[in-house]
């Protein structure tokens, strides 16, 4: 499941409930344990735990609670960045007994080992090189994390798996590679359109000396790349309709490259 921040969500039922604003995340465990959706239905952000979130569909992340249901779950003031993510939770509108109030708020699971990642959160490679936190992807039905989305400042989105990140904290996310390592390893980033951007899209992660992505990688960097699994390849057009139409689909690199193989066998 990725999820990525100013996504719509929706309601059950399909009504609209407001647009993803962050999320929280245990990073001890590296797992994803809350959204926070920004919503017309609350002057307060809403926070969610991931036990009510049905996935994601057609570039919408869907909940199980009705719009009426989301009134009663606890605010999450962002602004209050002087506390910890516990500090920034209030559980007065939920519809318990005071004298149960501890209780809900330890079964919510926001702990002093939880980070708030949002679109202000910076990504930066061991060498500095820097990115904008997109979203986060997280597998099912855990919800750790697998990998994530990020964008350089020419609009270039790219995905990173997670077993690259060193440090999390709420104002940045490194990584343990650099630059370079990400150069040799990936194929060229994709915009939000699905055409390939200038590698110079992240932070300066380009080629050397206005190196084309050919270049950089070989013109059979899909077959190079097959033995590593950890890696992703945007695949504009695969998949469901719905991942169609969003052309965000991310496919591992070695069922690109196997499928490859297959239409050049074919064709002989």
């Amino acid at each position: 499941m990725q999820i990525d921040f100013e996504m719509p969500v929706m309601a059950d039922g399909g009504l609209d409930a407001g647009v993803l604003d962050r999320v929280l995340v245990d990073r001890e465990r590296g797992v994803l344990t809350h959204v926070v959706l920004r919503s017309p239905l609350a002057s307060e952000e809403l926070l969610i735990s991931m036990d009510l979130v049905q996935g994601t569909a057609g570039g919408h992340l869907r909940l199980r609670p009705g719009r009426d249901e989301l009134l009663a779950l606890p605010r999450y003031y962002e602004g209050r960045t002087t506390a910890q993510p516990p500090g920034r939770v209030d559980t007065s509108l939920v519809p318990q007994p005071p004298e149960r109030r501890q209780e809900l708020e330890e079964a919510l699971g926001v702990t002093d080992d939880t980070v708030e990642l949002g679109p202000d959160t910076r990504v930066m490679t061991a060498d500095e090189a820097e990115a904008q936190l997109v979203g986060i992807g997280a597998n099912d039905p855990g919800n750790d994390i697998s990998r994530i989305r990020v964008r350089g400042p020419a609009g270039a989105e790219a995905d990173f798996p997670a077993s690259w990140i060193d440090v999390m904290r709420e104002d940045v996310v490194a990584l343990k590679v650099t630059r370079d390592d990400i150069l040799r390893s990936r194929p060229a980033p994709r915009r939000r359109d699905g055409n390939l951007a200038s590698l110079e899209g992240l932070s300066g992660m380009g080629g050397r000396d206005g190196d084309t992505p050919e270049e950089v990688f070989g013109a059979n960097f899909v077959d190079e790349l097959r033995g590593k699994g950890g890696m992703l390849l945007r695949v504009p057009g695969a998949g469901s309709p719905a991942e169609a139409e969003s052309n965000r689909v991310a496919a591992p690199v070695v069922e690109a490259g196997e499928a490859g193989l297959e239409r050049r066998s074919s064709s002989r």
